[in-house]
Formats: C-alpha cells, structure tokens, sequence
C-alpha cells in the first residue's frame, strides 16, 4: 500500500529589546489603540468597554452569566450563529467557506445575573451587524473568553488573555481554556423584531488533563522522554507573577547505558507551538499502532510515523541517528496573545529569548549531560517554528550552530505574507488610484500526489487579509484575540501607552502605521538584521542556515523568503553566503504549507508535506552532526555522543 511505500524510507517557530520602555513616539498618538477612524469604529460598536444594561433589549441577543464566580469577571463575549445542528457554534468559527458567524464585546466585571446585549451595532464576521443576517432559524452559542489584570515590570495595568491553549492535546491542537464560560444552544428565528432571546452562561469549562511530554500523565516521564520545568528569573520579574518553562527532552539511545556515561552530547531544540506532549515535528512512540492508516485516515499515520521515530531512535547499526546521538528538546512557552512567545525578546511579553538561552538550555544541558557549548547547539522547525529556527542564529549567533527553518512566517515585512508594509498605504488593498483589489490571505494548495497529498490546487482564495483581520478584531480587540496576525503584532510591535501593543496598521481599516513598521524592521525584520550586521553575521551563516519553503506557501510565506533571499545574495555578489535556500515545487506547481525540504518514495515521487512533516528529526539531525563535527574548536568532544 502507499502508506507503506512512505514508510520504507524511513524504516530503513533575539534582539535585546526592553518590555519596560513604553513607545511614546509623538507620530503615534494617532490613537494608541491603532483604530484612526474613532467615528467609524463608533458606528461599528467596535468600542473596548460594554455595558451591562439592567434590563432586556428588544431586537437584540442577550447573554446573561449564571455562574457564580468567586469575583466579577472580565473578558470576551462571542456569541456565534449557524444553519445547523450538527456541531456546537462555539467551534465554527474560521478562516474557511464553512464558518459560521460571530460578534463579539468586552465585558467588564460581569457578575452572576448581570446582562449583556449583542445588538445590531455590535460588529460581527464575517457579516458585520445582527440586522444583516438572513432571515431564517439559527443555532447560537455564547461563550466568555476571560480576561486577567496582569501587572508588567514597567508598563500600565493591562486586561489581558488569561491564557490561549488548554493543557491538553498537541501540537498547537487543544480544547478552550479552563473557565471559559459556555451557553447551551438554542434556536433562534431572525429577524427578531420584539423578542429578546437569552443565552445563559450557566457552566465553565473544565480543567483539562494534560498528557505530559511523554504521554503518560503531567510530569511521568518515560525511559526517553524526561520533564524540564523552571520558574524564570527574567519572566517572572517582568511579568510580575511566577512564569514557568517547560521542556519535554528525548534522550539519546543508551543514554543511560554503563558504558555511555562519560558521553556527553549536542542539544537541538525543535521550534513549534505549544505541545504538553513532545512534538518535534512527528511524535514519539514505543509501541506499535494498532490501527490501519487506509481505513483510520491520517491520525494513524501519524502514529505510524511516531513509531517509526523510535525504531529509528533505538537503532545500533544503520539509520539517520548512528553517529548523531543528541538530546532533541520541545519547549512549551504560552503567553496571553497565543500559544508560543515566538522565543525571542519582546516589549510586550519580556525576555522570552533571553530565558530560553540562558536560563533553560543550560538547565537541561546540566541536567542531562549536554555539551554546553554554542558549536554544539542547533534548531529546527516549520512556521512558526521555522521563523524561529530563522531568528536564533541571528539574534544568538554564538549560541546555536545550525538552523534549518521550514516555511518561516515572514522572514522580512516587505512581504508580510502578501503585504509590503514599506512601501502600501494599506494591508488590506492594493495601492491604487482607481481599483480596490483585496490584498489575499491564504490560498489553497499543493502537497503531491501521493497519498495523503493533496493533488488539485487551483490558486483560490479562501481568505483575504481584510477578513482575517476581522475576525480577529470580532473574537478580541487590542491584540486579544489569540489569533495568528494578533500574535505577529504581539510579538513585533512596541507597547503603546495604553499598555497593550502598538498596531502595525488600523484593524478595522487596514492603513498602516508607518513608524510602527520602522519598530518592526530595526527589531525583528531577521533579512534587514542579516544585511545591517553582515560584517559578523555572514561568516557565522555560512554553512549553518537552511530555509524552505513551498513555491505556492498557502499563506504566502514563500514571498519573504525570496526577497530575503535576494536581499541577502545582494550584499556580496562576488560570493556566495553559503545559506541554503530551497523554494519547493513539483511538476509545476509549488508546494503549499509547510514544506520542509525534499524526500522521496520508493517510486521516487517526492513525499508530501503531510508526511515530511513528521520526519524533521530523521531529516535534520545527521546533517548537524556533520555541520557540529567541522567546526568544532580544536579539543571539543567529537567522539563520545557519535556512537
């Protein structure tokens, strides 16, 4: 079968930046909170604070808490519609054709038996008010996404996201956070004209278990897979509250054997998103599924594939880890705008970078025998952890060795996915005298044809970058939603004065704030870095960054690469930078999200992204041995992890 024919080949995502100097810049008292048009966004309802009428509206939902709470309680309101029964509302909500709809408001120390009313000029996606919605029966949903009063080292008391994940799933897949406050469904006709339908938020959700990073329960670890947590000195003076990382580390075969006890070895962090489970790419798994991937689908390939991580692991004679013995870490650093810190430095989340190099890899190399030096340290990882990959060896260019960065979120904000943010008045339109043509957000795409690719891409739009905005701006306004533009925004922006991050551009309009876009590229744009520090930077590159990406990225990723790419061939034409750059493509058509380099079948057809993505420890980690061992300083151990 095709699975198996897949399966031979392998059985054989930091600049110093300070969190506590708030961005007073005169040009950007515009308006902190970065909506230009305060009337328009008044006509929207799209304001930060609600009230809590005393009594019902009529024409409008009402949602009213009936939870008792130890304490009023703050946060987001989102109340979502759709056609069907089928699933419930409050998981419909997307960037696809099938969403449903939603409108959300803040609400402010809400308390059991308080009101709150989603009337006609509360903005909604992707239709923007109640009145606009066709008539017809609905099934609704509200939930209460809460909000926490955190006190940061230097900045204004700020309400923000009590957390983005749920402690249990994967690789960035997981249920709501615990406390979020639901309703039951009901049915509702519209329009409404005199009824007053009330949803009640009459139960919370529950704590959620958390695997571990090796699957058997929170903090059991396994022969292979061991817990790493600390409280960070750095993050926890920053953020005012005691704030842990966490790192889920497989051991290398025998690393516990009598005779491998003087062996010490490299370390490689795997980049990605939040995971209570260790993730690098694929999983790790000791025993064989028992499930069929022709009749099971996709989990159990990826199941297959864990396991066949650990049969290539434990492997003594042949196979991608003989003479590359190392410790591969995932890290598990949430923060209140989403899932992942990105590991770098930043105004409005602290020393995220800081604390991971110099406070928890060295933790983790003590502990377990690591080399403990920068010529023995690399990084991977796609998307989010391929723009990290990306980042170490620029910002901590002494510390990490090798990077090999698939499908890195934008490398350079000239092309911030589709956007130019140098250069347009706006992100969510061309720039033009006469036409209005959406700038496109994601597209579909192609991952090959061997199965389980995907073989028909036909360049359509599924969303432009106006509605991906919007919606954002509908589940969390003030860079609250948890969502991916949001977190970019979070990560990269400075902190305005009213303590939440400045906005790259207005989130209802789309116009871009052009001092804040020179924040970006002095701080985070990684090729303008590249091209301004080259003196130090190129020869410590050359031979040490790989990047991939996929011709037709579904999320334009691939346009940044290329002009890093030509930007940074550009400094020196007279040489190469010996950076590595592969743009993928097959028969003509370029590979979608996220593609991680080359490999091939049996038959010789490359293998899907859905398959190499499970493969970056087998892809990745031999070729650092090699990069590790020629370049080591004279005296370095060479030998004993090379078994």
């Amino acid at each position: 079968p095709a699975w198996l024919l897949l399966a031979s080949w392998l059985v054989l995502h930091l600049l110093p930046t300070s969190g506590q100097d708030l961005f007073l810049a005169a040009d950007l008292a515009q308006n902190p909170s970065g909506y230009e048009d305060k009337a328009a966004v008044a006509a929207a309802s799209n304001s930060s604070t609600s009230s809590l009428p005393a009594s019902k509206k009529a024409g409008s939902v009402m949602i009213q808490l009936a939870v008792d709470t130890d304490a009023p309680v703050t946060g987001r309101v989102r109340v979502y519609f759709q056609r069907h029964n089928r699933t419930l509302p409050v998981d419909g909500n997307s960037d696809e054709q099938d969403t449903n709809q939603v409108f959300g408001i803040d609400a402010n120390a809400l308390r059991s038996g308080d009101l709150i009313s989603i009337s006609e000029a509360v903005l909604g996606y992707p239709v923007k008010s109640l009145k606009d919605l066709q008539s017809g029966d609905y099934f609704v949903q509200a939930e209460l996404f809460r909000y926490t009063l955190f006190n940061r080292s230097g900045l204004p008391p700020t309400w923000l996201p009590t957390t983005c994940v749920s402690s249990e799933g994967k690789n960035g897949g997981y249920a709501k956070p615990e406390g979020t406050l639901l309703s039951k469904v009901q049915k509702v006709t519209l329009p409404l004209h005199d009824s007053t339908p009330t949803l009640t938020l009459d139960s919370v959700q529950p704590a959620a278990r958390s695997p571990g990073c090796a699957g058997l329960g929170d903090g059991v670890d396994s022969d292979y897979i061991k817990t790493v947590r600390i409280e960070s000195k750095m993050l926890t003076e920053f953020w005012g509250t005691p704030i842990q990382l966490e790192a889920c580390v497989l051991l290398p075969h025998q690393f516990n054997c009598p005779d491998r006890t003087n062996a010490r070895y490299p370390l490689v962090v795997a980049h990605g998103h939040y995971s209570p489970e260790w993730w690098a790419g694929g999983g790790f798994q000791t025993t064989e599924p028992q499930c069929s991937p022709e009749e099971d689908g996709y989990p159990c390939v990826g199941d297959w594939y864990a396991y066949y991580l650990y049969q290539n692991w434990t492997a003594d004679s042949s196979g991608p880890f003989v003479g590359a013995r190392m410790l591969l870490m995932t890290i598990n650093h949430p923060v209140p705008f989403f899932d992942d810190s990105y590991a770098v430095n930043s105004a409005s989340m602290g020393p995220y970078g800081d604390a991971i190099v110099k406070e928890l890899i060295p933790t983790v190399e003590s502990r377990y025998r690591g080399l403990g030096a920068g010529w023995a340290r690399g990084v991977f990882g796609g998307s989010t952890g391929g723009w990290e990959s990306f980042a170490y060896p620029v910002l901590y260019p002494k510390d990490f060795n090798a990077a090999f960065a698939a499908c890195p979120d934008p490398v350079t904000f000239s092309r911030f996915t589709s956007v130019n943010l140098y250069k347009q008045e706006n992100a969510y339109f061309y720039d033009s005298d006469f036409k209005r043509t959406a700038m496109p957000g994601y597209r579909d795409g192609y991952s090959g044809t061997t199965w389980p690719g995907y073989k028909t891409p036909y360049g359509d739009i599924i969303a432009t970058v106006e509605e991906q905005n919007h919606r954002e701006l509908v589940l969390g306004e003030h860079t609250r939603s948890c969502g991916q533009w949001d977190a970019w925004e979070a990560v990269f922006s400075p902190v305005c004065e009213d303590g939440f991050p400045c906005r790259i551009y207005d989130k209802l309009t789309g116009k871009i704030n052009r001092t804040v876009a020179e924040y970006w590229r002095d701080h985070f744009d990684l090729a303008h870095i590249i091209k301004k520090e080259w003196a130090t930077l190129g020869p410590s590159l050359n031979g040490s960054l790989h990047v991939f990406v996929g011709g037709s990225d579904s999320f334009y990723l691939t346009n940044a690469v290329l002009d890093a790419k030509e930007m940074i061939e550009n400094i020196d034409n007279s040489k190469s930078t010996g950076i590595e750059w592969v743009v993928g493509a097959h028969q003509g058509l370029g590979f979608q999200h996220c593609f991680r380099g080359y490999e091939y079948d049996a038959a010789g057809e490359p293998l899907p992204n859905s398959i190499t993505r499970l493969t970056y420890a087998q892809a990745f980690l031999k070729k650092m041995a090699d990069r590790f061992i020629h370049t080591a300083p004279d005296g370095s151990d060479t030998t004993s992890w090379r078994y």
